[in-house]
């Protein structure tokens, strides 16, 4: 009974306070139509993604406790983006003279941390069943919470002011000192947490059944993402190109909302086997996008020191590169999808080689009953069903012609 009313009260409040995130963005959206407006959207999508699958799990697996997590993970970033928005608002609009301001400013600037890390090392932990992998892996959930818990001592009781802003943090603690300089000494110790987390995914992968190994794709699927909008990042801040910054942050947010939508089909198992043709799907994409790419602009740039001489040239490069890529987009979609699908969807693509050489020998099939075996092997070789039956309609009785 406890346990029902504990989870009624952590679902009550995931809704509040993914609605009032959603709210948030909104407004951010009508008043001031800037990037910041579109990343508001995109936190409140993520905090609405955690808040549904992280409900959805809590009731259908209340043992697994990936739900919690997703359910904590949506309070804290929800609670972190009103309270940025709060206190920002009272700092540019009222000089921060509005009621609660200090705390909002203390709970945006220290509740990030929880959301990441468990994205990034609690729930990879425990995927896809809510459990370690054995015993002697729980000193490394004990060394995750108490790493978190001293880097959240640290920023959230050490420093006078408020970090990027000019707000005194309300819960300074002055005679923390000496103790915060021991914490401070000991952040590298996240670098191993990280990379167990990874290793934890590795085993599991390796010693897994083929439904685990399916549901471990889509976690490694969406961090794939992550990782590569991660690199975009920072080449966009090394190169300073605003272009690169905008499209990788865009990327990686939508990536975090990605996240716990993944997480739901692999632990609810829905559509789980879909994942291959979605790798297969976006690798064979970003393949062709690669080549039409480089196509398009090695044309550009080979008519163009050809034509120098003749004409400017630019608008006849232009024009016979759009017809190049053009004409090399199907055929070498088709060449790049076969061979994808050779190697990250060998089952579609086992399965449908299988039914294209049995439509072949099903020309020269005469007899009924050398088509039903026929048909029965091709329905076991290409989905391997547990146990299979044809049913073939009887003929209809024909009519009594009329004396």
């Amino acid at each position: 009974m406890l346990r029902r009313i504990a989870l009624a009260i952590a679902l009550a409040a995931t809704a509040t306070v993914a609605v009032a995130t959603v709210a948030v963005a909104i407004v951010a959206a009508v008043l001031s139509p800037d990037p910041v407006s579109v990343e508001a959207v995109l936190i409140a999508l993520s905090v609405l993604a955690l808040a549904t699958v992280g409900s959805a799990l809590a009731i259908r697996v209340p043992a697994n406790a990936i739900g919690l997590l997703l359910i904590v993970s949506a309070l804290a970033l929800g609670v972190e983006t009103v309270g940025q928005a709060y206190a920002q608002r009272s700092l540019t609009l009222a000089d921060g003279s509005w009621p609660g301001t200090a705390l909002a400013a203390w709970l945006y600037a220290n509740l990030l941390s929880a959301p990441v890390l468990i994205m990034t090392v609690g729930i990879p932990l425990i995927f896809p069943d809510g459990h370690v992998l054995s015993p002697r892996w729980r000193w490394l959930v004990v060394a995750v919470l108490l790493w978190w818990a001293g880097e959240f001592l640290r920023s959230g009781f050490a420093p006078e002011l408020i970090p990027d802003t000019n707000v005194k943090n309300p819960f300074h603690i002055a005679g923390i000192a000496p103790l915060l300089g021991a914490i401070d000494r000991s952040y590298f110790i996240g670098v191993p947490i990280f990379l167990a987390a990874i290793a934890s995914v590795a085993i599991r992968y390796r010693r897994g059944s083929i439904v685990e190994r399916q549901q471990l794709k889509w976690l490694i699927a969406v961090t794939a993402f992550a990782a590569v909008a991660w690199i975009v990042v920072i080449t966009g801040g090394v190169t300073g190109s605003v272009v690169l910054l905008g499209i990788g942050w865009v990327s990686g947010l939508l990536a975090f909302t990605g996240f716990p939508i993944a997480i739901g089909i692999a632990v609810l198992r829905y559509r789980l086997y879909e994942i291959d043709r979605i790798i297969s799907r976006s690798i064979a994409w970003a393949l062709v996008t690669g080549v039409l790419v480089a196509v398009f602009f090695g044309v550009v740039v080979a008519l163009q020191a050809v034509l120098i001489d003749f004409t400017q040239g630019e608008t006849v490069a232009v024009a016979a590169s759009t017809l190049a890529a053009a004409a090399l987009s199907q055929p070498l979609r088709r060449r790049v999808q076969r061979a994808v699908d050779r190697r990250f969807d060998r089952a579609t693509y086992d399965a449908q080689r299988t039914v294209a050489t049995f439509a072949e020998r099903l020309r020269d099939e005469v007899t009924l009953d050398a088509v039903v075996a026929d048909v029965q092997r091709t329905v076991a070789a290409s989905i391997k069903p547990m146990s299979s039956a044809l049913w073939l309609r009887p003929a209809p009785p024909q009519s009594r012609s009329r004396s």
